[in-house]
């Protein structure tokens, strides 16, 4: 059983896609507006869909331009009054969601492949980008085009294009966290990290991949800013043997074993106290405290 077939919702009837017109589901988002419960999806082949889960039928559909590229990720406003989508070319395309028209399209400048798009809790026009290499995640605002700031866990210089990493972040949770943004972010590098945008010294790894040795590497987050673009880039220091610390480490003193596969999604949920979940690529769903 695949969502790329057909997706399904509990105690809803099944929705089956054609392949041929359709294509496999891409991203898939559920939010509810008003008297109606949308079950929004992305296809390969450029549909958008809202699929009203309590009357059976379409609330919206959209028609992406394929020449921008291929559908990758998209993420709706919190209101239903937009949405963006990222593509495989690294363009990152607006709709109004009211009158149902494109509004605004802008790209990465290495044109990376979008992994994943995420609307800034705090910024209404603004988009928080995962995008193909050096585990980058920016955040866009989508009126201007400018890139406001970026997280660079890279040994590459941080924007460049020429030298880049292979790694990339798939799954992000951002927090508003009382006006003081917090990411978690996970990919291909198995590692999940905690951002404090905010400030940016308080970041760390929070778990690492399930080969990487168990001591927590010494890690540094430095801020600069880099042709108008505020960057956070992540540093590993190298220490001489037997040397210490002055400052106090952020985050375990040692990692827990992480995931064996590249780790596709980050999640939080809360109880008595808070956890994180990631799932992996071998069918892994780890559950962190």
């Amino acid at each position: 059983m695949s969502y790329s077939t057909f997706i399904c919702y509990i105690d809803c009837p099944l929705r089956f896609l054609d392949q041929k017109d359709d294509g496999c589901v891409v991203d898939v988002h559920h939010f509810n507006s008003g008297a109606q419960s949308v079950l929004a999806y992305a296809t390969v082949n450029g549909s958008l869909v809202g699929w009203d889960l309590r009357s059976n039928s379409n609330a919206w559909t959209l028609r992406h331009d394929l020449r921008l590229g291929l559908i990758t990720s998209f993420t709706v406003d919190m209101h239903q009054c937009w949405l963006c989508l990222g593509t495989s070319n690294g363009t990152m395309a607006c709709w109004d969601m009211r009158f149902q028209l494109p509004i605004s399209n802008h790209s990465h400048p290495a044109r990376a492949r979008i992994r994943r798009l995420l609307m800034h809790p705090l910024y209404q026009s603004s988009v928080i980008a995962a995008v193909q290499g050096n585990n980058e995640v920016s955040m866009w605002d989508m009126e201007t085009g400018d890139r406001k700031f970026t997280l660079w866990a890279s040994s590459a210089p941080p924007l460049s294009e020429m030298q880049p990493s292979p790694h990339s972040v798939h799954g992000i949770y951002c927090s508003p966290a009382d006006g003081n943004p917090l990411l978690l972010t996970a990919g291909s590098d198995m590692r999940i990290r905690f951002w404090d945008l905010a400030y940016p010294e308080r970041s760390y790894i929070v778990a690492g991949g399930a080969n990487e040795p168990l001591h927590c590497p010494s890690v540094l987050y430095s801020r600069k800013i880099i042709e108008g673009t505020e960057v956070v880039q992540e540093i590993h220091s190298k220490q001489k043997s037997g040397a210490t610390e002055d400052a106090p480490r952020r985050g375990p003193e040692s990692l827990p074993v992480g995931h064996h596969d590249i780790i596709t999604d980050i999640a939080t949920f809360q109880t008595t106290q808070g956890f994180i979940v990631t799932s992996s690529r071998d069918g892994i769903v780890k559950v962190w405290k």
